[in-house]
C-alpha cells in the first residue's frame, strides 16, 4: 500500500535523461594531482552539465544523469572548485555545517567559474578518457 500511495521504494532519474559519452581524466596544478576538487564541464549548447570528484591521484570521472555516466557530445567550459575529504564521521548528519580542512594546494579563484576560467574541453562522440586538466 506504502509503494501505491506515497511512492515509496527506488526511483529513476526525475528529470529529462539526456544522452552522454564516457568521460574521465585527471586534475593537477603543475604537474602535482589535486585530491577532493569537483570537476565541472558546461556545454556550450545549454545542456546539462557533467561533474565529478577527484581521488588521491587527481583522476576523476564525470556524471550528467547520474554517477559516471559521462558528459554530453560538444565543446565544454571548466570550472573546479575544492569541496574537500568526505565526512566519514558517524555521528554527522544533515545539520553538521563543519567546513573541510584546508586544501594541499590552493588554486586560484579564477577557476571556480567556468566563465573565468579559461579551461575548454571537448568531449567527442566516442567518449574521452583522458582529459588532462592541469592548473597553473
Amino acid at each position: 500500500m506504502c509503494l501505491l500511495i506515497f511512492g515509496c521504494g527506488s526511483r529513476g532519474p526525475t528529470g529529462e535523461v539526456v544522452p552522454t559519452v564516457s568521460a574521465s581524466g585527471a586534475l593537477t596544478l603543475r604537474g602535482k594531482p589535486l585530491e577532493y576538487y569537483r570537476v565541472m564541464l558546461f556545454p556550450e549548447k545549454g545542456d546539462r552539465p557533467a561533474m565529478g570528484i577527484t581521488d588521491a591521484e587527481g583522476r576523476f570521472t564525470l556524471g550528467t544523469n547520474r554517477s559516471d555516466d559521462g558528459a554530453v557530445v560538444g565543446r565544454h567550459h571548466v570550472a573546479v572548485q575544492y569541496i574537500g575529504p568526505p565526512n566519514t564521521n558517524p555521528g554527522a548528519g544533515i545539520t553538521d555545517f563543519t567546513s573541510p580542512p584546508s586544501p594541499k594546494s590552493n588554486i586560484d579563484k579564477k577557476y571556480h567559474d567556468p566563465a573565468t576560467s579559461d579551461l575548454q574541453v571537448e568531449i567527442k562522440k566516442g567518449g574521452n578518457a583522458e582529459i588532462a586538466l592541469d592548473l597553473k
